[in-house]
């Protein structure tokens, strides 16, 4: 699933993907022979195009396959000449089919754009996703709804969504990896260079190479990447080297007559952003060595609007509210369980910082042992020797975090947000960090979109890469995006941050 929500920073206000992709179509035949120009064209647009489209346009299509999937099974299995055995209709199974799937596929994650550029990802979660969908249907036809169905239908509906759904997923992910879009950056100086990597930049984009500002650079390398011209030939690289994006540097954000001529790599069909704007968009992240004050000024942040604000907090309450409803039985049973493995106490109480700096108490089931801060705090790690052997678990399952549902009914936090961090870890990284005190802004979270992207933090350099993805969630913060979370949260607990 991709948020792709971009405010204020835009040097020059982008075409849209789709637009771009096909007006390059005249230019690729320009620098390629025909036959190379003309399966670029088509097998790039149809990726990438594929690649952008809504997530909720991919749970239709993937119903669609599911229903006639069940179709078939009752063809197969249950309508004969002398009548049907089974008395749970064909409509309603798609009904309770649709939802399973659409809930497992929202949890594993196979709506993210992400799972569209990895081969094994595709198949890992559809196979999960099929695996829980139909068991889970199993389960609600036969104990909740007292109903028969036939197993052969929900099996044959599940293989025949197993075959068609992934396959159509690998054949977007071929296209982009072998197709895919091409981009220069305006500018060589420092900033101007990508800050971070990851799947959604390296296989969905090919830098082609630098445009210099000045003449002077032509031909040299700016991190293993060659200066191809200057600003003035910027539309003849645009036409020879098959370019699809332009992505302007800092340098050249701030110079008049290089906007002026970034208007005509527009005409050619490219689309033309910033590299803070490239960045978040393909990463979903902020990069923070491209960031001054007048970004959180002009990104329209969300923070402050009261509507959002009561939306947030009706969404909290019910939310915490129900967890707290459905895992109260399990609460002594886990305490019990604390006790009988290490001495102490069962709750942990910690001093954590919160909305605008300030502090409150966070509670937690222990998971350490009681000697586990003798020597002072020190950051929390995967395979913490600290840790006791039912904590282990607590931590992996992310239980022993329950009790903090307290800590959003009273309005402490939220159910979506940056995690909250102690005090003197805030000291440190307030120090190391430009704008980690901006993550305040907004309260902090049980879980949120650094949870579900990156694993455990253990190092200034992961604190690092954790507030970018804070700020990009404050930045385009929404019940939908809380809601994408919330759901995300436990496969990312079962299949880990990606």
């Amino acid at each position: 699933m991709s948020f792709n929500l971009t405010h204020g920073t835009a040097v020059v206000r982008p075409a849209s993907p789709t637009t771009a992709s096909w007006a390059g179509f005249p230019r690729l035949l320009l620098a390629e022979s025909p036959e190379t120009g003309l399966r670029r064209a088509w097998c790039g647009s149809l990726g990438h195009n594929l690649l952008e489209m809504p997530w909720p346009i991919w749970c239709l299509l993937d119903l669609a396959i599911m229903c006639t999937g069940v179709y078939l099974g009752y063809r197969s299995f249950v309508w004969t000449p002398q009548g049907s055995w089974v008395h749970f209709g064909v409509v309603q199974t798609c009904g309770v089919q649709a939802l399973t799937f659409m809930i497992s596929g929202l949890v594993f994650g196979l709506y993210e754009s992400q799972t569209l550029l990895r081969g094994s990802r595709i198949v890992a979660r559809s196979i999960l996703v099929t695996t829980t969908a139909v068991a889970s249907a199993y389960v609600v036809i036969y104990v909740l709804m007292y109903s028969i169905q036939s197993r052969g239908v929900l099996l044959l509906a599940g293989a025949f969504y197993l075959c068609l759904v992934p396959a159509a997923r690998l054949l977007v992910c071929w296209c982009v990896q072998n197709y895919g879009r091409k981009f220069l950056i305006v500018g060589t100086d420092r900033r101007s260079r990508l800050p971070v990597e990851g799947d959604g930049l390296t296989r969905r984009y090919q830098l082609a190479g630098y445009v210099t500002i000045d003449p002077i650079e032509i031909g040299r390398e700016v991190c293993g990447r060659r200066v191809l011209g200057a600003l003035e030939d910027i539309e003849h690289i645009c036409r020879e080297q098959g370019i699809d994006e332009v992505v302007v540097g800092p340098g050249a954000a701030r110079n008049p007559q290089a906007l002026e001529r970034l208007l005509g790599c527009l005409r050619l069909g490219c689309r033309v952003t910033n590299l803070s704007t490239f960045c978040e968009q393909v990463l979903s992240e902020v990069p923070l060595d491209h960031l001054e004050p007048d970004w959180f000024l002009f990104a329209d942040l969300k923070h402050y609007r009261e509507s959002q604000l009561i939306i947030k907090r009706v969404f909290d309450v019910t939310a915490a509210t129900i967890g707290l409803l459905l895992t109260l039985p399990f609460w002594p049973l886990i305490a019990l369980l604390i006790k009988l493995d290490s001495p102490g106490p069962v709750f942990y109480h910690q001093t954590r910082v919160g909305l605008n700096g300030r502090t409150f108490r966070l509670h937690k089931f222990r998971s350490m042992k009681t000697t586990a801060e003798d020597k002072g705090c020190v950051w929390a790690m995967r395979a913490d020797p600290r840790v006791t052997r039912v904590g282990r678990y607590l931590r992996w399952a992310r239980l022993d975090e329950l009790p903090q549902l307290w800590n959003i009914l009273i309005g402490e936090m939220c159910v979506v947000g940056p995690r909250p961090e102690r005090p003197e870890f805030v000291d440190q990284l307030n120090g190391e960090l430009r704008y980690y005190k901006e993550r305040h802004l907004v309260k902090p979270g049980l879980t949120g979109w650094a949870q579900i992207n990156y694993p455990y933090g253990a190092s200034v350099e992961d604190a690092r890469r954790k507030l970018q993805l804070d700020l990009w969630y404050i930045k385009h913060m929404s019940l939908e995006l809380d809601l994408f979370i919330l759901l995300r949260t436990p496969g990312t607990v079962f299949l880990g941050s990606r």
